[in-house]
């Protein structure tokens, strides 16, 4: 029996509670509705649970949608109604009186791939790493049934093991989701099934497209139960949920099905050229497709992150009657871009290098077709740049072409082309870390580009210049792309340069607490198909933040997990970021064999600190060197970072060695330029070490707690703690200080190492307040308890913290 069936933890925990809580406080029942699959039974399931368990009387009404038509049930007095229902879908009369009066409806969203996680975690009881959580949620998109279903058919194929506490899967995410099967029935009747086949055979067909292919009350009722999903209006492209059924109802489709979907898809204005698939099967019978339309479908499918389909599309075309040169080359150009993102890097080269060939010989006749030669000529000068820059892990190739590109565009009607030239040079630069430099071509810009070039090149300006320790300037621009975001098109915000200069600038400059206020943004892209960020990515920035917060063992785990999933699936470009995190956070859990292991791999990858990563690559290898005690070498690697202008990334390569009260650093980091409350928070941290003054200590350890960088507020504690009068007023908050931070720095290897802290919930909410400062009757007032329980709670936190010298409460 699979481990779906015997577990019994809440799977949304978070939600059960407050579900619960407001049940109790309000004595009113819930009506939990959701799309097939997606839980809400036992969602509803596991809230009377918790009612009952606190002694109150529930009432379940299960598929409450299902009921018989007539019926009206009674409820005892003081009894708790629980419900669920499928969402869209029409109560019997009587029931739907009844559930009015005892309950509020509880619409149920689809999981995120963080809560997908936390499913996993509560069924098995082990963490899956960011690889199997991402393979689950692109087969269900939330939907609890498929991610059920998927997990079991990779566990029943022995794609998933166990390995170091975490489950793991053993193939890449595109090759294990080859082949799962399920039945669809469990979803939709076959009767229903047309619609969705539709969808699964193109997907990027729009609710107003279905609507003219098939009954359109049918299409609706189909929206309304959650199994097809739309972002927006109707022009927004649908998706079948869960994908797991969309994918057996492609397979399973016949060749007579795919033809008569084919041939209505056929009917809808413009189809050919924004539907990829079709475009496909048009170009295979031989129907005749214009050269526009071929490479409007490719861009369509690039679009979605569909690359095959793309080349796909792109080769059918070319193996037809030969077009003329400037159409060729159009499309050589959006096939060689999808052959890049797919690393087939030699077939892209080859695809670029005929395109170039036949766009020099095009004789545009008219000044449009001129203008449009020259476009196409410029896009492939930029993919040329993307491939070299990617081949050689360095921008000297690209800004070659860049240059000699601007030598044949010298006339004022070049204007646009130049413009666009400039931005790409800074973006280059910008690739290889060399931020300085971009920032003065930044600088030197007449017009910026508009458009997503626009907003990118904006996003790697801000990233540059926190790199500079210009984390004030940095928030600004990132404040000004935040409004061209809010201005731009479906999903294009989305940029994944965006949201790499939100998380970067929020977390260097303002720490970890101003990151969670950022959560919505992130949860946008957790929940969006468009969106792809590559699961070693998000691993990445998890074991960034539990470095800021001093989570060692948490980083560890998250760095390795990391640099696993990037070895396999890539992006390459990010493998030296993650090397360099998993040898920081080992040298702080003090396996300084596996730190230098992990040095040693990081020197030998090609081009390790030619990325947009690089400055950060090199001030982590700085920090890993100070945990490993050889703080002379990291603090000329800081030296030289800051002698290149990259003050905020040599801010950051010196934290380590300050946090050590190493003199020399501590003097080197005092005396840095930079802005942001984090930088300014170590440059205190190191004038406070070579102070002799532990009140200064004492405010930067409060700071930086309530900003939530606790490594930082742990040393700052313990540097106060050590230097003042055991028994006196200032120690016994210095104590508390120390002892607070630990709560959630685990595992560093200072001066008087924390150990793991196993607090409860209250306990937690104590110590955030002590590390704040506040005393015991203050914390008392502000948790609303009697100030003896508050006494036990702090003597409980000094006992679990192992920590010496812990003041009697009083």
């Amino acid at each position: 029996m699979t481990v779906w069936h015997r577990v019994r933890t809440p799977l949304r925990a978070a939600q059960v509670a407050h579900r619960v809580a407001e049940c109790a406080r309000d004595r009113r029942g819930v009506l939990v509705v959701g799309a097939p699959g997606d839980g809400a039974s036992r969602l509803a399931a596991d809230i009377a649970t918790q009612l009952r368990i606190g002694g109150h009387a529930v009432m379940r009404l299960d598929d409450a949608d299902r009921s018989a038509p007539g019926s009206r049930p009674t409820a005892p007095t003081d009894t708790i109604v629980v419900a669920s229902a499928r969402v869209g879908v029409p109560l019997p009369a009587g029931i739907a009186e009844f559930l009015a009066e005892h309950t509020d409806v509880v619409p149920l969203a689809a999981l995120t791939r963080v809560e997908a996680a936390e499913v996993v975690t509560a069924a098995t009881g082990h963490p899956p790493t960011a690889r199997l959580v991402e393979a689950l949620w692109r087969s269900s998109h939330g939907n609890l049934a498929a991610l059920r279903a998927t997990y079991d058919e990779l566990e029943r194929r022995g794609l998933i093991n166990l390995s170091r506490g975490q489950l793991h899967m053993t193939l890449p995410v595109r090759d294990a989701l080859d082949g799962l099967e399920t039945d669809p029935a469990r979803w939709v009747p076959q009767a229903e099934s047309a619609p969705l086949r539709t969808v699964a055979l193109e997907p990027l067909v729009t609710l107003d497209d279905l609507a003219e292919l098939h009954d359109p009350d049918a299409v609706r009722a189909l929206v309304r139960r959650g199994l097809l999903r739309a972002d927006g209006a109707g022009e927004r492209p649908l998706v079948v949920h869960p994908p797991l059924l969309a994918e057996v109802l492609r397979r399973e489709a016949t060749a007579g099905q795919r033809d008569d979907d084919y041939r209505a898809i056929a009917r809808l204005p413009g189809a050919v050229g924004r539907l990829p698939a079709f475009a496909a099967w048009a170009l295979a019978q031989g129907w005749e497709v214009t050269d526009a339309d071929v490479v409007c479908a490719v861009r369509a499918a690039s679009a979605v992150h569909d690359y095959a389909a793309g080349v796909r599309v792109a080769d059918i075309a070319l193996t037809g009657p030969p077009a003329s040169a400037a159409p060729r080359a159009h499309l050589l150009l959006v096939r060689a871009q999808c052959l890049r993102l797919l690393e087939r890097l030699g077939e892209a080269e080859s695809s670029l290098t005929e395109a170039s060939a036949l766009i020099a010989t095009s004789a545009g006749g008219s000044a449009e077709d001129r203008e449009r030669d020259a476009m196409i000529a410029l896009e492939i000068v930029a993919a040329r740049a993307d491939l070299a820059h990617y081949r050689e892990r360095s921008p000297d190739g690209a800004l070659a072409l860049f240059d000699e590109a601007r030598t044949r565009w010298q006339g004022d009607h070049d204007l646009p082309r130049r413009i666009t030239l400039d931005a790409l040079t800074i973006l280059h630069l910008s690739y290889a870390g060399r931020f300085p430099d971009a920032v003065a071509a930044y600088r030197a810009l007449v017009h910026a580009p508009p458009g997503p070039l626009g907003r990118r090149l904006e996003a790697f300006h801000a990233i540059a210049l926190d790199a500079l320790g210009r984390s004030d300037e940095a928030m600004v621009v990132l404040g000004r792309l935040d409004r061209q975001a809010e201005s731009a098109p479906h999903s294009d915000w989305v940029v994944e340069e965006h949201l790499a200069a939100r998380f970067t600038i929020v977390l260097h400059g303002e720490g970890v607490v101003a990151l969670a206020r950022e959560t919505a943004w992130f949860q946008a892209v957790d929940a969006n198909r468009l969106v792809l960020i590559a699961p070693g990515m998000r691993r990445l920035a998890d074991a960034e933040v539990s470095l800021s917060v001093g989570d060692v063992p948490a980083a560890v785990a998250a760095a390795h997990d990391a640099l696993k999933s990037l070895e396999r699936d890539g992006p390459e470009d990010y493998l030296p970021r993650a090397v360099s995190l998993y040898a920081h956070a080992l040298a702080l859990g003090s396996d300084a064999e596996g730190a230098r292991a992990q040095l040693t791999r990081l020197a030998s990858l090609p081009g390790a600190t030619n990325s947009p990563t690089g400055p950060e690559v090199r001030s982590t290898v700085a920090g890993t060197l100070a945990a490993l005690g050889e703080h002379d070498e990291a603090l000329a690697r800081c030296r030289a970072l800051a002698a290149e202008g990259l003050v905020g990334a040599a801010m950051r390569g010196a934290m380590t060695g300050v946090i050590r009260r190493h003199g020399p650093t501590c003097a080197f980091a005092s005396t840095l330029t930079v802005s942001g409350a984090v930088p300014l928070l170590t440059r205190s941290l190191a004038a406070a070490v070579l102070s002799a003054h532990a009140r200064d200590a004492l405010l930067v350890s409060r700071t930086a707690a309530a900003a939530g960088q606790y490594a930082i507020a742990y040393a700052a504690a313990t540097l106060a703690r050590d230097r003042l009068t055991p028994g006196s007023s200032l120690h016994a908050a210095a104590v508390r200080l120390v002892s607070a931070a630990a709560v959630h720095a685990r595992g560093l290897d200072t001066e008087v190492a924390a150990v793991t802290p196993l607090l409860t919930r209250r306990e937690r909410q104590v110590a955030d307040l002590m590390s704040q400062g506040l005393g015991n009757a203050e914390i008392a007032e502000t948790l609303q308890l009697s100030k003896r329980t508050v006494e036990g709670h702090i003597n409980r936190i000094y006992g679990k913290t192992a920590l010496r010298d812990g003041p009697r409460a009083g």
